[in-house]
């Protein structure tokens, strides 16, 4: 019996033994534009120098993001805090979004309905709305950074310390004014995933017709919530994008595990449930967020790691078994330049040994980055093959990323 064999003969006899988890490569589904978070000087938190390479490079050490968010403040005057960190990602290939919260205050107007009051756009300042927002990608684009999309409003469903809108607020504002702003247009980013906002613009032809790329927020979201067939099923080919949440809350410490783990979960649902194209966070640098305030990674930035690292911008999700065992959660992409990433979450208290298979790819290596309460993106170099296939261990409270080549 060779030395191979009685190695794998070991793990199932020391570990639970999962189902086969079937990679096919030949099947794929959505586009990854990339991973992400927001950067926000306006509200006190600034990327350093140092900090913007650990963001957005793939070097050791680093995060490797592709996708940042920017702020569009309602005082032009402001718009200059958010230009250096942006060119610098920008510079490194990543795609600049931007998303306001306010109008300038000069549009807005308070009101009271149905159980709401606030602020919100006055209806006869649309046309100035508009101007503003394209005067900040003017601005941008004059200080070297090419705003990839806009959204037009950040969640105005919860409102309560920005502006409201209503779905047919939205809706009008869309169909009447976005086909005239000055780069991709980004649906409004609702809280929770409120379908109602995204039914009542595809119902309206014009509103649907000037939205090149559906957003929404996480909070609360819950996976069986995330599915959207309407917007997924190839009628309505356009991105989706989750462009913001923290998970599971922003009280504890980034580096408690194994809570840090429901991060990875939250990712691998909104990839394979939701069907998103893109997965930002909130702040890049915060206590609770991928970055400590220190300027180091957290637990909750190596397991968005586990996939910015790896699942780079292009590469298209493939088919895979979900769920090979109890709580262990299996993705699969394949990037551009041929290889093939497989991503692991054990988050149950058992460990497994498990087998993987691959068809639509001749495999020559496997190399896995795993990461565990005392491990970070640690590295094991060419796993031993069975057939076009290999065996990995699981261990419980743990992800691990197989890249495949």
């Amino acid at each position: 019996m060779n030395s191979k064999l009685l190695f794998i003969l070991g793990l199932i006899a020391l570990t639970n033994a999962a189902s086969v988890a079937n990679v096919n490569a030949a099947k794929t589904y959505q586009l990854i534009r990339g991973f992400g978070g927001i950067n926000l000087p306006d509200w006190g938190v600034d990327l350093t120098d140092a900090q913007r390479v650990t963001a957005f490079t793939n070097c050791d050490g680093c995060l490797g993001f592709t996708v940042l968010r920017v702020y569009v403040s309602d005082d032009s005057n402001a718009w200059k805090k958010s230009v250096a960190v942006a060119k610098y990602a920008q510079q490194q290939g990543a795609t600049v979004f931007a998303t306001p919260w306010n109008p300038p205050a000069s549009m807005c107007e308070n009101f009271s309905s149905g159980g709401r009051s606030g602020k919100r756009l006055r209806y006869d300042k649309y046309g100035d709305y508009l101007n503003h927002l394209n005067k900040f990608l003017d601005y941008m684009k004059s200080q070297g950074v090419n705003i990839y999309a806009i959204s037009i409003q950040n969640e105005p469903d919860y409102g309560q310390e920005w502006t409201w809108w209503t779905s047919q607020e939205c809706v009008n504002f869309l169909a009447n004014y976005a086909d005239k702003i000055k780069t991709k247009v980004i649906s409004p980013e609702t809280f929770q995933y409120n379908k109602q906002y995204y039914n009542d613009i595809l119902d309206n032809a014009k509103a649907n017709s000037n939205t090149d790329i559906f957003a929404t927020h996480f909070y609360g979201t819950q996976r069986s919530q995330m599915d959207f067939p309407r917007l997924e099923n190839g009628l309505y080919p356009r991105e989706l994008w989750m462009t913001e949440v923290y998970v599971p809350n922003s009280d504890h410490d980034a580096d408690l595990w194994p809570e840090a783990v429901d991060v990875a979960v939250n990712i691998h649902n909104a990839l394979v449930v939701g069907g998103m194209n893109a997965y930002v966070w909130w702040y890049i640098r915060r206590s609770y967020g991928p970055m400590k305030e220190n300027g180091q990674i957290s637990k909750r930035g190596y397991m968005m790691a586990q996939f910015s690292k790896y699942v780079r911008p292009g590469a298209v999700r493939v088919d895979a078994t979900e769920f090979p065992a109890n709580n262990v959660y299996v993705s699969a992409y394949k990037n551009a330049d041929g290889t093939l990433v497989i991503v692991a979450i054990n988050n149950s208290n058992d460990s497994y040994a498990q087998q993987f298979t691959v068809s639509g790819k001749t495999i020559k290596t496997v190399n896995r980055y795993r990461t565990s309460s005392f491990e970070n993106l640690a590295l094991t170099k060419n796993l031993a093959l069975t057939g076009n296939g290999f065996w990995a261990q699981l261990n419980s409270q743990t992800v691990s990323t197989f890249v495949v080549s």
